[in-house]
């Protein structure tokens, strides 16, 4: 069992360990960037056809696209289609997304999202720390909104986001009726990030910090029904991330990440006032949530040095490594901010393999807990 470092003095030494050292003025040297996210190959793409089993859910089949640098605009897309056929779910999701697009301003850009989500008989954990090992079933239809418009400067080490979603479906109101709800939310972002490389960081550092605000009660996304305050409670979120990137041997990467988040604003009793979650891999999602949560990953990468152009009728891009991982997870939550937040920890183990293509990381990752194994397919680093 690895432990994970708990205090503030121990995550300022990891960040001391990553940087590149110190210079004899005693300023830190920043890793220079080995290219800039700006300069990416045009027309990248990688459409991904891909079936996968979920526990309690079913077979799924769907479409998992990304597109990076479309006509040399800067402006990125990506596209989820999957549906279940078999199994005892009825599971269908639609997602779209522009992102990088350019605004007015250097530096400037948005990003937007639509999805389209419907469950029958979806099953789904119950909340808390000592949640049981078994789901409840439950239906589902709603539509979400996705608006965040991001300013990034210093070669995209300083970014600030803020991120609007509305959410539009059916949820329970007072009196227990299933009643079609619209309500918005809220929050920013900061990010430093002190790394090599936007996408595949091999060394550095990157930390961020989320919380809540308050949202309108209108935007173009969408009005808020009269209904929506159930949705649109007091509930506050606020969360810490860090990930320390540090280089061991020749194309090998030990990464570390801690995340710490925290809710508050609601009775401990309502079911809003859940909004930690510990993201294990090694479980489905949303298997441990709670007023608190912790996160903390090891993963040592290691990139085989592939270089060549891919040119197919899914894959568009060139290809600068193929990517093996292993990884050590270990979380919790807690209803409160104290030492149980921190023991017995829920522990998850996994390996995993990248295609980095450009700007474009195809992840799989396999991972089992005691509660059995689990499958990732996705875009992108875990962080």
């Amino acid at each position: 069992m690895f432990q994970w470092p708990k205090t503030g003095l121990t995550l300022a030494l990891l960040f001391c360990l990553t940087v590149q050292g110190f210079t004899a003025q005693g300023q830190f040297l920043v890793p220079e960037r080995r290219r800039l996210f700006e300069n990416r190959q045009e027309n990248v793409y990688m459409v991904i056809p891909a079936v996968a089993s979920l526990p309690g859910l079913g077979v799924f089949a769907g479409v998992l696209g990304s597109f990076s640098n479309i006509m040399g605009t800067g402006v990125d897309a990506a596209v989820t289609e999957a549906r279940t056929f078999s199994g005892s779910s009825d599971i269908r999701v639609s997602a779209y997304a522009l992102r990088e697009v350019p605004l007015f301003v250097p530096g400037l850009t948005v990003e937007y999202w639509f999805g389209d989500i419907q469950f029958t008989d979806y099953f789904s954990y119950l909340p808390g720390r000592d949640s049981p090992n078994y789901l409840i079933p439950y239906t589902g239809k709603f539509k979400y909104y996705f608006f965040s418009p991001s300013y990034r400067l210093w070669e995209r080490r300083i970014e600030i986001n803020y991120n609007l979603v509305f959410f539009k479906g059916y949820s329970i109101d007072s009196s227990g009726q299933d009643t079609l709800q619209g309500a918005h939310s809220a929050n920013g972002r900061l990010t430093l990030d002190l790394t090599d490389d936007w996408v595949d960081p091999a060394k550095g550092v990157r930390l961020s910090y989320s919380t809540s605000l308050t949202a309108p009660h209108s935007s173009p996304l969408g009005t808020d029904s009269s209904s929506s305050s159930a949705l649109r409670s007091d509930l506050q979120t606020k969360s810490y991330h860090a990930g320390f990137y540090l280089p061991v041997y020749d194309r090998t990467t030990l990464a570390l990440y801690q995340e710490l988040s925290e809710t508050w604003g609601k009775d401990a009793g309502n079911a809003q006032g859940f909004g930690g979650e510990a993201r294990l891999r090694g479980y489905p999602a949303g298997r441990w949530t709670d007023r608190f949560a912790q996160t903390g990953i090891a993963e040592v990468r290691y990139t085989l040095p592939y270089n060549f152009e891919i040119e197919s009728l899914l894959v568009h891009g060139h290809l600068d490594g193929v990517q093996l991982a292993a990884f050590a997870e270990q979380g919790q939550v807690s209803p409160t901010r104290d030492s149980s937040l921190w023991s017995n920890q829920h522990q998850s183990f996994g390996v995993g393999a990248r295609l980095l293509i450009d700007a474009i990381i195809l992840r799989l990752d396999l991972a089992t807990a005691d509660e059995g194994p689990q499958t990732h397919l996705t875009i992108n680093h875990a962080f």
